[in-house]
């Protein structure tokens, strides 16, 4: 598995083999980690130290031998995005996802996973609004709009993860499967925004593509959006808040429905013209005021951002528990954490009942770091004592 995990992780860092083999202080050549990359080598320990140092990570990230697949769904990307950038954010997304199964095995945390992955064959825009429907019924979540998306994702088992993307991309979804393909996590994932509107609308269409299977020809794309269009703003309420149908509006109106279902003026404006309560020209002719008053591209009363809880609670209840430190800690948030107050260094006692708590693959993944770390200190000792011995003979 180092060879799946070096690329991925190199991928996730946008590094190139140069990069890499520098950030190593030239320990390793580009050419012996491209060896590396194919399974065409193995670094030695003190090497791997080096790489897992340089990728920012434990050497147990290089090492653990998970047999876990990830695989992207429905990615999204705009055409200028070019090829490496494309490999950098699903190498990114990839790698978000593992950090989350990792902290999810480390605290104990059973999957909950409460999603019904490609559970709604669809075949016209009709039966992916049914969808949307059958979902919030099966969440209860009545037909009121959902005043917290990413809470209710969470509290589902999905996992929410916002990157901090480069232009260009939008989202993707993502099934984290086992060596026999069933699912131990999935999560919707979309780019860092402060436009809560649109955070929100890209979270419930990459939940679309979860839980939709297109049939034949359909336009997955076109059935992720329509459901979550509907997920965020059921038609019944939608009516009983404008009316059957409407021909004329008062973009005031369309403000207070922003504020109401958590969703654009633009994409409110389209849901009414999907469902019949406004018509084309009536539709096209706001869509022009829109523009003219600069709103196409920033809408008044932004909406705030909803913020993702899981990961802080579960990598706070990890540094706690002394089962990661801060700087990990840290990695995981993207943050500076500091170490918890009162908290006393580990007694090797300690250290070994953590250490027979962890899976068989993840101890010998522990146990080669700390050799890889002896080897390495062992190493400096040596070569301290041989220019110590030189400059004495000297």
């Amino acid at each position: 598995m180092i060879h799946q995990r070096l690329r991925q992780l190199r991928m996730a860092r946008g590094m190139t083999l140069d990069d890499l083999a520098q950030a190593t202080g030239r320990v390793v050549t580009r050419q012996a980690i491209s060896k590396y990359e194919h399974g065409q080598a193995q670094p030695s320990p003190i090497v791997l130290q080096r790489l897992a140092q340089a990728l920012g990570v434990r050497t147990t990230e290089l090492l653990a031998g998970h047999d876990v697949q990830i695989e992207l769904i429905a990615y999204r990307k705009r055409a200028a995005l070019g090829k490496r950038q494309h490999e950098q954010m699903a190498a990114l997304a990839r790698e978000a996802l593992r950090d989350r199964l990792y902290l999810q095995e480390i605290i104990g945390e059973p999957a909950r996973l409460d999603a019904p992955l490609f559970g709604y064959p669809v075949a016209n825009l009709d039966e992916a609004e049914a969808a949307a429907a059958d979902l919030r019924a099966r969440w209860e979540l009545g037909n009121a709009p959902i005043a917290n998306l990413t809470d209710t994702l969470e509290d589902h088992g999905l996992h929410v993860i916002a990157l901090d993307a480069v232009d260009g991309f939008d989202g993707v979804a993502a099934i984290a499967r086992d060596a026999d393909g069933a699912a131990l996590a999935a999560a919707v994932i979309g780019r860092r925004s402060s436009d809560g509107a649109r955070w929100r609308m890209n979270l419930a269409h990459e939940l679309g593509h979860l839980v939709l299977q297109p049939q034949d020809d359909f336009d997955d794309e076109k059935a992720a959006f329509r459901f979550a269009s509907a997920l965020l703003a059921p038609a019944g309420d939608l009516r009983s808040h404008i009316g059957e149908r409407r021909n004329h509006l008062h973009l005031e109106e369309l403000l207070l429905l922003k504020r109401h279902f958590g969703m654009s003026m633009q994409a409110l404006l389209y849901r009414m013209q999907t469902l019949g309560i406004i018509n084309l020209r009536l539709y096209r002719s706001l869509m022009i005021e829109l523009s003219e008053r600069g709103w196409r591209t920033a809408e008044p009363e932004p909406l705030p951002r909803e913020e993702p809880l899981w990961l802080r609670r579960a990598a706070l209840r990890a540094l706690a528990e002394e089962l990661i430190d801060p700087a990990e800690a840290s990695r995981l948030l993207g943050e500076a954490i500091p170490a918890p107050e009162g908290a006393e260094h580990a007694k090797p006692e300690r250290h070994c009942r953590d250490l027979l708590r962890q899976p068989l693959e993840l101890r010998h993944a522990m146990l080669a770091e700390q050799a890889a770390a002896a080897a390495d200190l062992y190493a400096s000792s040596a070569n301290i004592a041989h220019e110590v011995a030189t400059r004495e003979h000297t």
